[in-house]
């Protein structure tokens, strides 16, 4: 039964080329029903949609950034979609903010049909620029799928090469793995693996004593990564401009894991 909760996990993020790198750290993820976002505020003391909490979902922080209501965006996405007619019920993965600060690396929306069998994966991708791509893909055989990179994240890498995004179903046990190849030369990997809590306010307020400031320690992450990464001597790469917020709809890609 598909409901809203926690995942508490860990990321594992490997660079492969032109320099080896690897850091890890504990993580907690919200996956919520976007149909049900405000009811699920309203019925938790350490959590809010839309309001400062300890915990919280802002519209604000996730597709065009302009307080579209993340329900609203996911829906017209959804609805545009290869796939989107079997669509049901919609749940968000991502971070939630802390204490009203949040950054989001990637949001993943599962688009799930009447008999709660994925159809639809949305990669929301956010870089540190203020920048925002999201991939829609339909899900049919093997859980994975490929897609061209078309925006900028790392200022390490190119807007080059093509993603291969791994994934199960979420259940008591998730995975989510992404991949970066260019030219058929890998370059790095991704990976975020959780297992399911129950959300209520004491989950709540054991992930925040157990994984403290959660957002802040992975922007900060994101930075330190990225000097040790450059005393490693990889370069920049110049940032292209263009808008804040793309969607690219993707036919029917999917390979073997």
């Amino acid at each position: 039964m598909l409901e809203t909760c926690l995942y508490r996990g860990e990321v594992v993020h490997r660079r492969l080329n032109p320099v080896r790198h690897q850091l890890r750290y504990r993580v907690v993820n919200l996956f919520a029903d976007v149909d049900r976002l405000e009811e699920t505020g309203a019925r938790l003391r350490l959590f809010s949609y839309n309001g400062f909490n300890l915990f919280s979902v802002m519209d604000r922080n996730h597709g065009p950034g302009d307080g579209t209501p993340i329900r609203e965006h996911a829906w017209k996405l959804v609805r545009g979609a290869s796939e989107g007619e079997n669509v049901r019920r919609v749940f968000m993965f991502c971070y939630p903010s802390v204490l009203g600060y949040v950054f989001n690396p990637l949001t993943v929306y599962y688009g799930f049909d009447a008999d709660d069998r994925l159809r639809l994966m949305i990669y929301e991708v956010n870089n540190t620029f203020g920048g925002r791509h999201s991939y829609v893909v339909p899900v049919s055989g093997e859980l994975a799928q490929k897609a061209p990179k078309q925006f900028f994240v790392s200022p390490f890498n190119a807007v080059e090469g093509h993603y291969t995004f791994h994934f199960t179903s979420p259940g008591e046990k998730m995975a989510l793995g992404i991949a970066l190849s260019v030219s058929g030369k890998p370059v790095l990997n991704a990976y975020v693996s959780g297992t399911r809590a129950f959300l209520d306010d004491k989950a709540l307020l054991r992930s925040f004593l157990n994984v403290p400031f959660l957002t802040l320690k992975v922007i900060g992450a994101i930075h330190l990564q990225a000097l040790r990464l450059w005393w490693k001597g990889l370069t920049l790469k110049p940032r292209p401009r263009g808008p804040n917020h793309r969607v690219d709809f993707l036919p029917e890609v999917t390979t073997k894991p």
